[in-house]
C-alpha cells in the first residue's frame, strides 16, 4: 500500500499505466479523484482506510473511472 508519495506522483504513475493501492487516510477525496481520472485502460485504484470519507466522496472518486476504483 502506498502512503509515502504525493498525489501528483500517484497521478504520474496512473498516467503511465500503473495500478495503485493507496492509504485513503493519507489523501483527500479531491486528490484521489485526480488520481482516478488519470487511470489508463486496465489499471485500477484501490483505496484502503476509507472510513473517513462520506458516501458522496466515495461516489465522486468512483465516478471518475467506473469499474476501475475499489474501496476497502
Amino acid at each position: 500500500m502506498i502512503n509515502h508519495l504525493s498525489a501528483l506522483e500517484l497521478q504520474g504513475i496512473a498516467m503511465r499505466g500503473g495500478s495503485l493501492e493507496v492509504d485513503g487516510a493519507r489523501y483527500s477525496a479531491l486528490e484521489l479523484q485526480g488520481v482516478a481520472m488519470r487511470l489508463t485502460t486496465g489499471a485500477t485504484l484501490r483505496v484502503h482506510n476509507c472510513a473517513g470519507f462520506s458516501a458522496l466522496e466515495l461516489q465522486g472518486i468512483a465516478m471518475r473511472k467506473p469499474g476501475q476504483v475499489t474501496f476497502s
